[in-house]
C-alpha cells in the first residue's frame, strides 16, 4: 500500500460509512440522537424504527463485548470532553478489526457516534440524549444480533 494515500483511503473509507448510515438512520441523525428524548412522538417513532434497520444492518457483526466497551465509555462520560476523549479509543477498536465485515460494522457505528459527539455543544442535556441513544442501540443490538464471538 502506498503510505501517502493512507490518509485518502481511510477519508473514503468514512464516507462510505457515513453513506450507510445516512441512507439508513436519516440525513439528520446527529441531530435526532442529540435530541433523542426530546423528539416529537412521531419524530421519535420514525428515528426509533430507523434505529432498528441500522441495528439490524449492523448486529451479526459486532460483539455484544464490542458494543459495551463502546457504551461504557459513552454511559461513563460526564461531558463532552469525556465523549471526545473516548473518540481515540472507538477509533483504535475499529482500527485494530481485521476481519473486513467486523471492520464495517464497527466503522458505521463509529460514524454514528464520532459524528454526533463533535457536534455536541457542551449541552449537559445533548449528553444525556447522546446516552439514552446509544441505550437503545445496545438494546436493539441484543434484539437483533448479541452474538459473542467463542
Amino acid at each position: 500500500m502506498n503510505e501517502k494515500n493512507f490518509p485518502q483511503q481511510k477519508q473514503n473509507l468514512e464516507e462510505r460509512w457515513r453513506g450507510d448510515v445516512r441512507r439508513l438512520l436519516g440525513e439528520d441523525f446527529v441531530e435526532r440522537a442529540l435530541s433523542f428524548q426530546d423528539l416529537e412522538i412521531e419524530i421519535f417513532k420514525n428515528f426509533n424504527n430507523r434505529i432498528q434497520e441500522f441495528v439490524k444492518d449492523i448486529a451479526n457483526n459486532i460483539t455484544t463485548s464490542s458494543l459495551r466497551k463502546i457504551y461504557d465509555l459513552i454511559k461513563n462520560s460526564k461531558d463532552a470532553s469525556d465523549l471526545l476523549l473516548a473518540l481515540p479509543y472507538m477509533a483504535y477498536m475499529v482500527g485494530k478489526e481485521e476481519k473486513s465485515y467486523k471492520k464495517e460494522a464497527l466503522g458505521k457505528l463509529y460514524v454514528v457516534l464520532k459524528d454526533s459527539i463533535e457536534k455536541i455543544k457542551n449541552d449537559e442535556r445533548q449528553v444525556k440524549n447522546l446516552k439514552k441513544f446509544a441505550e437503545a442501540l445496545v438494546a436493539y443490538q441484543k434484539l437483533y444480533g448479541g452474538k459473542e464471538e467463542r
